[in-house]
């Protein structure tokens, strides 16, 4: 399911409109743009990039910059990134210029939101490409991890795989193509991911070091839980929101088993939930050391250190580690009164 594009492109666009909430997919979609319009050409020479959230960015300079003749590449390719507000500022002029554009020079706006409505949309439309990336559904994420797999991969992925892939990484298309890179490596020759592959390489190593803070933290064990954690924020300083998120998905899995135990579910199916086949000792363990309120408490506590993380406050290593030392610090003191 690739970015949507309202029609046929003419045979010389002079502008591109990547549009739309998917990020992933909006940089996808740049990255061919680059491609296609560049090819092989410096992109030092060849390139020009501005920030349209800035109030200083000026139309002239933009303008002037693709009207520039390029140097040893046959177009210059200017794209301004954010540009919604830049697009607010100088609807009127932009619609102005397709009117006459640089025989030279190639616009790529990338924006949030290009409503079909205005004239520039039209505009645009007829003078170049609009491109769409729009959110892919949960439910439709089985079906795009499949196409993906194909189409990009050269590998297929079994329908039960790509479900309890989405299920172990969540719905972040970049951290799911990531993931699917990596298991069409792995799977090699055979080209296919089945059930089995996906726990191999992303379920198991994962689950097992987040179970083992998990553990570390019931115990009290401050020093340990802290050391398993840097080992998974190593694997992951690239995607801090996917070091958040996988204890996250542990903690959301170890308040549904407490639930089901509540209601009297047998621990062993309870460990089967848990993809703790042979460890129900372990499993009684942690639930014993959590109540429910615990749990839910840990999950508003990650959906801080997450936001803040996005919004200039503490970072996610800083943030797991006092959300560490805290659990860590409420289970001795339960222990210690009783």
């Amino acid at each position: 399911m690739p970015a949507a594009q309202d029609k046929p492109s003419p045979a010389n666009p002079v502008i591109y409109v990547v549009s739309g909430p998917e990020v992933f997919l909006r940089q996808e979609a740049i990255q061919g743009i680059v491609r296609r319009v560049l090819g092989s050409a410096d992109r030092s020479l060849s390139l020009s990039e501005y920030d349209g959230a800035s109030t200083g960015l000026e139309l002239a300079d933009v303008l002037d910059d693709a009207r520039t003749l390029p140097f040893l590449a046959e177009k210059r390719l200017v794209m301004v990134r954010d540009a919604d507000l830049f697009i607010t500022r100088y609807r009127a002029e932009l619609e102005e210029y397709l009117e006459n554009p640089s025989p030279c020079g190639v616009l790529l706006l990338e924006c949030k939101s290009f409503p079909a409505t205005t004239r520039l949309y039209k505009r645009a439309q007829a003078a170049g490409e609009v491109i769409k990336c729009e959110t892919i559904k949960p439910r439709m994420l089985p079906a795009w991890l499949a196409d993906r797999a194909r189409k990009t991969h050269g590998a297929q992925i079994d329908s039960r795989a790509a479900a309890l892939l989405q299920d172990l990484v969540g719905n972040d298309l970049g951290l799911l193509d990531g993931e699917l890179e990596k298991l069409a490596l792995y799977v090699g020759e055979r080209k296919r991911i089945a059930v089995a592959d996906v726990e191999a390489l992303v379920g198991q190593h994962r689950e097992e070091k987040v179970w083992d803070i998990l553990s570390a933290m019931a115990a009290g064990n401050e020093a340990r839980a802290i050391g398993l954690w840097e080992e998974v924020w190593q694997t992951d300083r690239a995607a801090p929101g996917r070091a958040v998120a996988g204890i996250a998905f542990t903690v959301r899995r170890l308040l549904a088993a407490k639930r089901a135990q509540q209601t009297g579910t047998p621990i062993s199916e309870i460990a089967r939930m848990l993809m703790r086949w042979n460890d129900e000792a372990g499993v009684r363990s942690e639930l014993a050391a959590f109540s429910v309120q615990q749990l839910e408490q840990m999950l508003c506590t990650l959906l801080k250190a997450d936001v803040d993380a996005k919004t200039g406050g503490p970072s996610v290593q800083s943030s797991i580690e006092a959300f560490i030392i805290e659990g860590c610090r409420n289970r001795r003191q339960k222990r210690a009164t009783g």
